[in-house]
């Protein structure tokens, strides 16, 4: 028997504030067993992060520890909805919207299971996003146009961007290169720029909600080019899945957050269907990725969503290639090798793991693990059934945490990046989603153990029955970053797929075989292709009209 639960009974009303009531009811609803349901009223709900409980999350990708400012504690989250230690619950929102003032996490689901959440949408109240629009260009100036939902205050002499838990001057982040641009003839078309103020001497306001960027030679911006101006660094994010299984999220709406959209993270099974990630009243919805799925089991389905306006990629799924920093008797001790990704344990005992060579991202041994602990914040300890020494030198990566991967029917839409990384030796099906402006390459398969130490090797991929548009750089690129030779990912199949690019598009095909490009059919002109030790390509497109 399911137990009902209504948001109202404990004095969680629309057009209230909300957040110290939503933090106590979850807190019920984790010591509750058995089937549950939570329903709340359509309307409107307030909450302010400043009254929000706060809590350590260790996010991958996220803020790195070299970005945290003077007096922040690293880690230390918070978010609108905080799910802990809650099993067999049903959300059904009716059609609540909740609107964050201050900044924070979306949702955060942690250590929960069987989870359905839906029919809810979240934005923010004025957050630390803001556009500035070219009005006019002078002979030594550009009048920029605020959007009129950032407000301004003057600071010691100086504009800021003011909120709720921020004040920023207007030049901010410049010239870091990881602005939105996005021009007046198509506004669909987002690219990364450096900031529209870089260069500036003196920044003035002659009038209300027009600012004045004074140059001695002004940038050849023209009139009604538009810059989203956001903190880079991803310190909250939008909704995250932590050591969870069995998590559902359907008919949610994200018009805005903070950094990915959505993190999964050493989870299971999980599902996003029919849900929406777009902004309401800005360009973009996103300031980083939409979704990240990292160190996950099982099957991630992503199906049927709307993806528009993201600060970085649509889809990333991938691994972790670990630093082996010590390999001796059957002990092994790893190392995270990229400071946005560290604090968590992704292994259990059984777990298979690749030994993997640095320079050939190919598999040298397989080890499994009998236990696994924390050694502090960048480092895991483990015990294998097996002589360890064989992977000492290499990397490691966990065979047992690649999910399948179902990214289907979705559209995506004004993306500053790529359209899908996958890099999963699960099975990874793409199929029938429409791909448009995306401004880097529309499917990337990458690995490497050097940089972002994102893992692994691809096996069985097929990509079908998607149409590409105004998609710049490759329309398939798989590029994995080894140095020495020999094919690191296989079976890939690219077919039934329409391409329109306008001269964009085409094939990149390094260190990989049992390639298949099939059947496709190319509107207009195509881009180059490059095909570097790659073999059994079979390439039978079609061109029309």
């Amino acid at each position: 028997m399911t137990r009902l639960f209504k948001a109202e009974d404990h004095g969680i009303l629309p057009g209230g504030e909300v957040a110290q009531k939503l933090a106590r009811l979850f807190d019920e609803l984790s010591v509750v067993q058995g089937e549950k349901r939570l329903e709340f009223a359509a309307g409107v709900y307030y909450i302010d992060a400043d009254k929000l409980p706060q809590k350590r999350l260790y996010i991958t990708n996220t803020i790195g520890d070299n970005e945290w400012k003077k007096g922040e504690t690293p880690h230390l989250n918070r978010a609108g909805i905080f799910m802990e230690n809650i099993s067999r619950l049903t959300v059904d929102g009716g059609g609540a919207a909740f609107i964050l003032r201050g900044s924070a996490c979306n949702m955060a689901i942690v250590n929960c299971e069987h989870i359905a959440f839906k029919n809810v949408t979240f934005d923010s109240e004025n957050p630390d996003m803001h556009e500035l629009t070219v009005l006019r260009r002078g002979a030594f100036y550009i009048d920029f146009t605020v959007d009129k939902f950032s407000a301004l205050q003057n600071v010691g002499g100086k504009w800021h961007f003011a909120g709720k838990d921020y004040s920023v001057p207007v030049t901010f982040g410049r010239p870091a290169g990881w602005i939105g641009k996005v021009t007046k003839a198509d506004e669909n078309n987002i690219v990364r720029v450096n900031h529209p103020l870089t260069g500036a001497f003196k920044i003035t306001m002659p009038r209300q909600g027009v600012l004045r960027a004074h140059y001695i030679v002004p940038p050849p911006y023209k009139q009604g080019d538009t810059f989203c101006i956001f903190d880079v660094r991803r310190k909250y994010n939008g909704i995250f899945i932590g050591e969870s299984r069995d998590i559902r999220l359907e008919g949610v709406e994200q018009n805005f957050n903070y950094g990915l959209a959505v993190v999964c993270q050493c989870s299971e099974d999980v599902s996003i269907v029919g849900c929406a990630f777009r902004p309401k009243v800005r360009y973009m919805a996103s300031v980083a990725d939409f979704v990240q799925v990292c160190m996950c089991r099982g099957g991630v389905e992503i199906r049927s969503n709307t993806f528009i306006g993201s600060g970085d990629d649509c889809l990333n799924v991938h691994g972790i290639h670990f630093k082996v920093t010590k390999a001796a008797g059957n002990e092994l001790e790893l190392a995270f090798g990229h400071r946005q990704t560290h604090g968590f344990n992704p292994f259990r005992k059984g777990d298979i793991l690749r030994v993997i060579g640095k320079n050939t991202l190919r598999q040298e041994g397989l080890l499994t693990v009998e236990s696994a602990s924390m050694k502090g914040e960048y480092a895991i300890s483990l015990t294998v059934k097996e002589r360890a020494e064989c992977a000492a030198g290499r990397v490691i990566e966990n065979a047992s945490a690649c999910p399948d991967i179902y990214f289907c029917n979705n559209l995506l839409d004004r993306v500053i990046t790529r359209g899908v990384l996958v890099t999963t030796s699960g099975k990874a099906r793409i199929c029938g989603n429409k791909f448009l402006h995306t401004s880097m390459h529309a499917v990337l398969i990458s690995d490497d153990a050097k940089s972002w130490y994102e893992s692994g090797m691809v096996k069985d991929v097929e990509i079908s029955d998607n149409y590409f548009g105004a998609c710049k750089g490759y329309t398939l690129m798989i590029k994995p970053e080894n140095t020495a030779r020999g094919c690191v990912h296989e079976n890939v199949r690219f077919i039934g797929n329409t391409i329109e690019s306008a001269g964009q598009g085409g094939y990149y095909l390094k260190d990989c075989k049992d390639i298949v490009i099939s059947g496709n059919k190319i509107i207009g002109r195509m881009g180059r292709s490059r095909f570097i030790r790659a073999k059994y390509v079979l390439n039978e497109n079609k061109y029309g009209k």
